[in-house]
């Protein structure tokens, strides 16, 4: 009997050997580390396989497996450039990519009726920039020169700064490199995609400059969309009766502040002073250029305003509009909001 079970055993033990080798090739295979010298930029929004795909199609599928038996949670992948350099396990590299990058993002949001002022006031405040390195970027002549050979909607244009067509939204920006440059380069971009390339056949080269100048201004007069129409309707109309535009707002521009420095006292103080060129209170006309960076509702509100018969409006203090066809309507509604 014993003669007759040892082949048997043989081969169970033959079995085992097998076994315990594909083992041990898998283990090596699946255990070793790879190599990899890379940066990597993951954008707001990118997932992790923004990273992985840098990595060949077999240790693709070592991470994917890793992260799924460990529980790694990269639902919140960090934006920003994420370095690599030299060998990596599988959780050395996982534990890089958990770090958080190198360079990161910094969140910057330009608010619509902000002007170049505010906005450098407002980068100043949060530390992200030295005071007046925005103002000086957006007024450099050759960094305008650049620009306008770049974008065609800054073409034939006379300009003294980028206001007006620095877009207002919410731009993510690496915070090691240069945040100015690149915050006005997306500013332009953001102009360039949401107002003149999906409103092309609205915006023509006709006084295309003079409607940015007066979207300006309707941005910092009216808050409410569903009134930005008529008062640029308003304004047309003083415009074509030789009126001017009597709108106190402007003035504040010219005296080179942010607009929270310019408070009512301040705007009464500077009224009657005509040599600014931008109180149109005492300058017929449009100012030089524009007093803000409009959003695409006020630019399209001058594209198309609402024409009628008032030529003056006023406010509450709760922000409603009171509309006036002459000046002693325009005078009773003063009266009655007091």
């Amino acid at each position: 009997m014993s003669t007759f079970n040892k082949p048997a055993k043989k081969k169970k033990s033959g079995k085992r050997i097998v076994i315990l080798l594909v083992v041990c090739i898998l283990r090596y295979i699946w255990g070793k580390g790879f190599s990899l010298n890379a940066e990597i930029k993951v954008l707001p929004g990118n997932n992790i396989n923004t990273i992985l795909k840098s990595l060949s199609s077999r240790n693709q599928t070592r991470i994917k497996v890793y992260i799924k038996t460990h529980h790694v949670d990269f639902s919140q992948l960090e934006p920003g450039t994420y370095t690599f350099s030299g060998q990596y396990s599988k959780s050395q590299f996982i534990q890089t990519i958990l770090a958080g990058p190198s360079n990161k993002y910094v969140k910057i949001t330009v608010l619509e009726w902000r002007s170049i002022y505010d906005i450098d006031a407002s980068l100043t405040k949060k530390w992200i920039i030295n005071a007046g390195e925005y103002i000086a970027l957006v007024t450099d002549p050759s960094i305008i020169a650049k620009y306008q050979a770049k974008y065609p909607f800054l073409q034939n244009l006379t300009l003294k700064t980028l206001e007006g067509f620095l877009y207002p939204d919410t731009y993510n920006v690496d915070a090691v490199n240069n945040i100015v440059d690149q915050l006005v380069y997306l500013q332009l971009e953001s102009f360039k995609s949401r107002v003149r390339d999906a409103h092309q056949s609205e915006i023509t080269s006709t006084n295309r400059y003079q409607n940015m100048i007066l979207a300006s201004i309707v941005e910092k007069e009216e808050r409410n969309k569903m009134n930005k129409a008529m008062v640029a309707g308003i304004f047309f109309k003083r415009l074509q009766i030789w009126m001017k535009l009597d709108a106190d707002i402007t003035l504040c521009y010219g005296l080179h502040e942010p607009y929270a420095s310019c408070t009512p006292s301040i705007i009464a103080q500077n009224i009657w002073d005509k040599s600014n060129p931008y109180n149109t209170r005492q300058n017929g006309g449009l100012p030089p250029q524009p007093i803000s960076n409009p959003s695409i509702e006020s630019i399209l509100a001058v594209l198309h305003p609402q024409m009628s018969d008032y030529l003056f409006y006023l406010h509450g203090s709760d922000g409603t509009i009171h509309y006036g066809k002459t000046l002693e309507e325009h005078n009773a509604n003063k009266q009655y909001l007091k």
